[in-house]
């Protein structure tokens, strides 16, 4: 069941993610970097975890936010606050 959910959150998340920095879906991967793959600032960011918040109905720790890498750091922390 996890593990479902998991990619649940990694297809939605994804999906907010291409259409902030405008990069296909089908190009981001839970290992896709922020900064680097996807030209994503900081700003950008928390606009996509703003929209992710929204979307799952979490809360996540806007001081956490800038330090996330991946986009799979980013779906590991909306799947452990959904737990």
């Amino acid at each position: 069941m996890a593990e479902q959910n998991n990619a649940d959150v990694l297809s939605v998340v994804t999906q907010i993610v291409s259409e902030e920095s405008g990069v296909a879906a089908k190009d981001i991967t839970r290992d896709t970097t922020f900064a680097q793959d996807l030209d994503v600032d900081s700003l950008g960011l928390l606009t996509i975890a703003t929209q992710v918040e929204e979307r799952f109905d979490v809360a996540l720790d806007d001081s956490l936010i800038p330090t996330l890498p991946t986009v799979g750091a980013l779906v590991d922390l909306v799947t452990s606050k959904k737990a």
